[in-house]
């Protein structure tokens, strides 16, 4: 399968995710500028949603994807298909990635109601004003094997590349996992590994800072 979003990169430099609402629409559109003059590079989303800040530079993106479904997901949660193609047909929205794990954020992400603007609310598809409580794990799968079978899915909705992000805390786990690609012959496009100090701004209160495979 051709994919429209196919990417390849010279530039050394890169942005992994950072969330609008982690970071504010300043910080965001600047980014967004700098990368694109930077020529040959990418600005990972974060599991937050796509902004228009975001937009406002003209730099590839590529789509973070959390536990939650921010951006792709009706208001109580579920993953329609829709949501998922109308992203995919933003021309600036070059790949898709999978968080399964962050280091940091081994209970998941939690986000006080206050901070739960309009403009995020309606970004993420979720209720303004309400705490937000992220799962650590997505529900659309439970198996290395129905992992890589939801991958294979995006990819056929979207006709871009879906790669993923996962810590490794245990070798045997990752070692499950490319076992399961060698077998099946499915794989992500592309792999991120996390180390254990992404994402404190938003860990749960007292969480542990460590690498959790899944």
């Amino acid at each position: 399968m051709r994919m429209a979003g196919s990417i390849s990169r010279t530039c050394s430099i890169r942005q992994t995710g950072m969330s609008f609402g982690s970071l504010g629409e300043n910080a965001i559109t600047a980014l967004s500028i700098g990368l694109n003059r930077a020529h040959g590079t990418w600005m990972n989303t974060g599991e937050g949603g796509l902004s228009d800040h975001h937009l406002k530079g003209g730099v590839d993106l590529i789509y973070q994807i959390g536990p939650v479904l921010f951006g792709v997901r009706t208001e109580d949660g579920a993953f329609p298909e829709t949501a998922f193609k109308i992203k995919s047909k933003i021309p600036q929205v070059r790949a898709f990635e999978l968080k399964l794990a962050q280091g940091a954020k081994t209970r998941g992400g939690h986000i006080e109601g206050e901070k739960v603007t309009e403009e995020i609310a309606r970004i993420r598809n979720v209720k303004a004003g309400v705490t937000i409580d992220s799962p650590n794990r997505f529900s659309e799968f439970k198996t290395d094997t129905e992992l890589l079978a939801f991958i294979e899915r995006l990819r056929a909705i979207g006709g871009k590349p879906v790669g993923m992000k996962l810590v490794i805390g245990r070798l045997s786990d990752f070692e499950a996992l490319v076992n399961e690609m060698a077998t099946s012959g499915r794989h992500p496009d592309f792999i991120t590994v996390d180390g254990g100090e992404g994402g404190t701004g938003r860990r749960t209160k007292n969480s542990p800072i460590r690498s959790v495979c899944r």
